[in-house]
């Protein structure tokens, strides 16, 4: 069955969501993430993706004040990404609570890096996080492409014991549109062992009963809660 996993996107300590990852097109849903957390947890969500979109941009995190609120007000299992680029970051994120630490940018500039990182915290406390257009992927908070495709990207930390990965469609994330259902069935066929979290998209139940049939580990969920498409209570979905 597959996880159904609430987000939470942070920008100046506001939970918003963006359109296709663009910054100048954001809404405002609310200005207490950790209540809003404490809603997640309320109705039976069990993890939370918590995105520091402050922290996406500038490349350093910046709304580390959050993730530790939220850790200290919920028991939510909380993936944190956003910035993080060296050892002293990542081991704040995990004082401040973050049990999974999302890598995106980092990973494809400076490799060497975060290898260091997997070596000194383990691969398990790792999460690849790759944001992809028409299946090239981009980095610093979905505005710089990198001419590296997904499947290329992924393969290269699965050879190092990376088994978590994230994949965000940018053209579809934000856009109540539906999921792209082919570039999930394309990477979990060709990385079958991995936990692959889909991103992007999910308007109804239907789009994640799609990705379920598929065998994809787990959703992100973020606009759709927050537009009340899909109504939930107790991890139950039904739709609006």
């Amino acid at each position: 069955m597959i996880e159904i996993i609430p987000a939470i996107d942070i920008i100046g300590g506001q939970c918003v969501r963006l359109t296709q990852g663009k910054y100048n097109q954001k809404t405002i849903y609310s200005n207490n993430p950790v209540q809003v957390a404490k809603t997640f947890e309320n109705q039976g969500f069990k993890q939370l993706h918590l995105v520091d979109l402050d922290g996406a941009r500038s490349g350093k995190p910046e709304n580390l004040g959050v993730l530790k609120d939220i850790c200290i007000n919920t028991n939510l299992i909380v993936d944190y990404s956003g910035g993080l680029r060296n050892k002293s970051q990542v081991k704040a994120a995990i004082k401040a609570g973050a049990q999974y630490l999302g890598i995106g940018s980092l990973a494809i500039k400076d490799p060497s890096k975060f290898i260091d990182l997997i070596d000194e915290f383990g691969y398990e406390k790792f999460i690849l996080a790759a944001d992809v257009l028409d299946n090239q992927v981009y980095i610093n908070g979905w505005a710089k492409p990198t001419g590296i495709a997904i499947g290329e990207l992924i393969n290269s930390y699965y050879n190092l014991g990376i088994r978590r990965f994230m994949c965000t469609d940018i053209s579809k994330d934000g856009m109540l549109s539906g999921t792209n259902v082919e570039l999930y069935r394309n990477l979990k066929h060709q990385f079958k062992d991995c936990y692959l979290i889909a991103s992007g998209g999910v308007s109804s139940k239907k789009d994640i009963y799609e990705l379920d049939k598929l065998g994809i580990d787990a959703v992100i969920v973020g606009k759709a809660f927050y537009e009340d498409t899909i109504q939930f209570e107790n991890n139950t979905i039904e739709l609006c």
